[in-house]
């Protein structure tokens, strides 16, 4: 029933007293638990991450939580792919006129992505910094044949610490990203890309740790490597050239200053894919009523992190510190077992209760979506889902709200929930975002997700417990057990809104690209890319495009995964018609999708 109010679910029953939900000391000591050193960043695939999810299941225990029926514990475990285990098959050769030298992994170059060649032998190339920006007029591609030979090319971009640079100064582009070198050399038919550190921009920083037998290279379709400094000396004396003094040419002229190499190298490739299981850890609250509990709200957060760094770290040069990830999002995790514990001392809503702290969510979401594929309560009766993910550092009383717009109840449902919390409430009305909470979104159950913001220590060591405002958490989380005792106590389910969404916000950076309006799934069992989901009344929804196809191709490059499918889509404008071939159950489709606005 809309409006149904909260003074009356209160009244129906005798409330947990208000002081018993508003004590920040022990949400603090989970927080403190989960991102303390022991933790050691709760990385995927790692020890530590079985040794939170140990942690959490016994906290569930601890609290009266069950696990699901017909199960026999806490987990539902499922398999993920976290990096590359190296065998002893990794050498490189470098020829020129005046001889040649090997090369050693770990000491003197660093696997960063492989193909699905496992020999690759070309000329070398120097192409500068491997950009092509259209919108800059700047291609250090232009007019250089790479087909077949092994592209050198500096790290970061040209002129960025000058501020008149067309680079934007200070502030990277998209451009710097790895990302986005890997797959320009990629398309431009390369046959190997060999990385140098730009040390005349970089003074003094490490140039990350040396590989020796598991690194977090993954399949980009074209072999990747760095070349230690010392390494790359050597390379540069014995073709009689100077990368330092070729990346200045770029910076003085402004201009590319690409060039073939005389020389060429042999790279022998010797990697798998290093597969782990990682576990979701899933409670059990059943509720009060006969009839009603058969059905259930679902409280979520993921409890994974970046352990030591890695690709997704905004540190590079900090890769092997501890990534404590006290906010992201051990502030949620811990919100989690708060809300466990309140419900399961209060009183008992109607509908049942579901805690699930989800693995993978780092790597992709990964462990929402497979919950939601393999569902251990029926995704038909569940009817809503709550997510928190770093909520520990609200400033100004101010908390943002997205998936508002998933159910007509939830703006008049949030309203009167806050009366008795006051915070200042930032509402977005999209069900899709970069957290567990869109993985329900896509099956059609209403959605909420709770976070109080960005900030500097995002992704890096510094994300510690000692900045947490964990006053500030627990206002949120009394937000959140209102929010969800209306939820699961009131008569009627709330009607699902699929919404037609306006395009998304810019995620930073010139050049982002247009608007294509799929949702992507990150499975990590198929080539190309399956949309988990198109938005309705997006290009690709206009172009007739589903969820579940697979995109192979757009506008005649190959898509293998999700880098090709983000790096091609934002070297659009909109307006542009593009064509794009999907498999559809596995049947070949083209369709043409006139790209949108990306505001």
């Amino acid at each position: 029933m809309r409006g149904f109010s909260l003074l009356v679910i209160l009244a129906s029953s005798a409330p947990l007293a208000w002081s018993d939900l508003s004590s920040p000391a022990e949400y603090l000591e989970h927080v403190r638990h989960l991102s303390g050193d022991p933790m050691a960043g709760r990385g995927n695939g790692t020890p530590e991450l079985d040794r939170a999810a140990d942690y959490l299941a016994r906290q569930f225990a601890k609290l009266g939580l069950q696990p699901l029926r017909g199960t026999t514990s806490f987990f539902q475990p499922f398999q993920i792919v976290v990096g590359s285990d190296l065998g002893p098959g990794n050498r490189m050769r470098v020829a020129s006129p005046s001889g040649s030298m090997a090369g050693k992994i770990g000491s003197d170059f660093a696997l960063l992505s492989f193909g699905r060649g496992r020999e690759v032998e070309g000329a070398l190339v120097f192409a500068g910094y491997g950009i092509t920006a259209p919108e800059y007029e700047y291609d250090d591609y232009r007019g250089l044949d790479v087909a077949g030979k092994i592209v050198v090319v500096a790290e970061h971009e040209p002129q960025e610490n000058d501020p008149a640079s067309r680079f934007q100064g200070k502030e990277l582009t998209l451009h710097a990203q790895f990302s986005s070198k890997v797959v320009n050399a990629k398309n431009h038919g390369a046959a190997a890309l060999f990385l140098v550190r730009d040390s005349w921009h970089h003074l003094g920083e490490e140039a990350g740790p040396r590989h020796r037998g598991r690194v977090d290279a993954q399949d980009t379709g074209i072999v990747t490597v760095r070349l230690e400094p010392s390494f790359a000396s050597q390379v540069e004396r014995s073709l009689g050239v100077s990368f330092r003094e070729l990346a200045q040419g770029i910076t003085e002229s402004g201009q590319p200053g690409s060039r073939a190499l005389t020389g060429s190298a042999h790279l022998s490739v010797d990697a798998r894919a290093r597969r782990r299981v990682a576990r979701n850890v899933v409670g059990y609250l059943p509720g009060g009523d006969p009839k009603l509990s058969s059905e259930c709200v679902v409280f979520g957060a993921h409890y994974d992190h970046l352990g030591r760094g890695g690709q997704n770290s905004l540190a590079p040069q900090s890769s092997g510190q501890i990534h404590h990830g006290a906010d992201d999002n051990a502030s949620g995790t811990a919100g989690l077992l708060w809300l466990a514990r309140a419900y399961a001392t209060g009183p008992r809503p109607a509908r049942s209760l579901l805690f699930i702290a989800f693995a993978g969510e780092e790597l992709g979401l990964l462990g929402s979506a497979f919950y939601t594929r393999q569902p251990l309560f029926p995704l038909e009766q569940t009817v809503a889902m709550i997510n928190l993910d770093m909520i520990g550092r609200l400033k100004e009383e101010r908390v943002y709200v997205g998936g508002v717009g998933s159910a007509a109840e939830f703006p008049s449902l949030l309203e009167e929930a806050n009366r008795a919390v006051q915070l200042r409430l930032d509402s977005f009305p999209s069900g899709y975002g970069f957290s567990d909470y869109t993985s329900f979104n896509i099956k059609s159950i209403p959605v909420l997700f709770f976070f109080s913001g960005l900030h500097s220590d995002y992704h890096r060591p510094s994300d510690t417990s000692d900045k947490i405002n964990a006053a500030g958490a627990v206002r949120i989380l009394q937000l959140a057990y209102q929010v969800g005792l209306q939820l699961a106590s009131r008569p009627d389910r709330l009607a699902y809104v699929k919404m037609e969404e306006k395009s998304p916000a810019s995620q930073g950076g010139t050049g982002y690209g247009a608007y294509f309006g799929s949702v992507p799934d990150f499975s990590q069992d198929v080539e190309g890319v399956r949309f988990a989901d198109i938005r309705r009344g997006s290009p690709a929804d206009q172009a007739g495009l589903k969820p579940q196809d697979v995109i192979v191709e757009f506008d005649g490059k190959k898509i293998q995964n999700l880098m090709d499918f983000t790096y091609v889509l934002r070297s659009h404008k909109p307006g542009d018609e593009v064509e794009v071939k999907v498999l559809r159950n596995g049947q070949p489709l083209t369709a043409r999708v006139r790209l949108g606005v990306r505001r």
